[in-house]
């Protein structure tokens, strides 16, 4: 009796499949593991934390800066009464000494020293510039033909100092109070009240008046008139 023999090629090809499958995942195995940015697989692989960058530091945003007014450059803060030795008006191209002077032999608030066109008295008598109270005076000549700084403050019947002129009034210890234009006054010298504040005043707020004489008459030589230039204190701004 003959007995037939199995044909082995079928066990051959299930074995090269196998054998071609397990290639197939060892190279996927491989490619896997070679990849730099390939998660850790398994139970065990905790998530790997990442870093973020650095923030950069950016300029916080400044405040609004203030322009300074040019006309105050050089203002300081006064807090106490100073005695004046210099004044400066830019507008007219003043920069002069201040001579303290109180009353003269009539009674008075002293003048300057008539020769003077340009210097100014301050009446010494009075409340000091940076007072917390009260109206210096300061005293400028007029001339008759012209030719003192009086004459350029005031012409054609109206003052000739503008809104925003600044006077500054300098001291012997560095202070520089700055004084800010307010209004003028023309007034003939029969209707001044002596009792009134125009001139005179040791208990309102601090300001500061020029007086100039003006209306000469030449029948008598006398000067009518007086003309007032008025100015406050001005507020520096805040340094913060």
């Amino acid at each position: 009796m003959s007995h037939a023999t199995s044909d082995p090629k079928p066990a051959r090809i299930r074995l090269v499949v196998v054998l071609a499958a397990l290639l197939v995942v060892i190279g996927l195995v491989i490619y896997a593991l070679a990849r730099p940015d390939a998660p850790v697989a398994g139970p065990s692989a905790s998530p790997v934390p990442t870093t973020s960058a650095s923030p950069v530091a950016t300029a916080a945003p400044s405040s609004p800066s203030v322009t300074p007014d040019p006309a105050l450059a050089g203002c300081t803060a006064v807090s106490e009464g100073f005695v004046p030795t210099r004044y400066t008006i830019e507008r007219f191209a003043v920069d002069e000494p201040i001579v303290a002077l109180d009353l003269d032999d009539q009674g008075n608030i002293a003048a300057p020293p008539k020769d003077e066109p340009r210097l100014a008295s301050w009446w010494s008598g009075g409340p000091m510039p940076g007072s917390e109270k009260g109206r210096a005076v300061m005293t400028i000549h007029t001339y008759r033909n012209g030719g003192a700084l009086g004459n350029e403050l005031f012409a054609d019947g109206q003052s000739q100092f503008q809104p925003g002129d600044v006077i500054k009034l300098h001291g012997g210890d560095g202070q520089v109070l700055c004084y800010g234009y307010t209004d003028s006054l023309l007034l003939a010298v029969d209707d001044y009240d002596p009792d009134s504040t125009v001139m005179v005043d040791f208990e309102g707020d601090p300001s500061l008046s020029i007086i100039i004489c003006w209306d000469f008459e030449k029948s008598t030589e006398f000067w009518l008139s007086r003309v007032f230039f008025n100015f406050k204190p001005v507020t520096l701004p805040s340094a913060s």
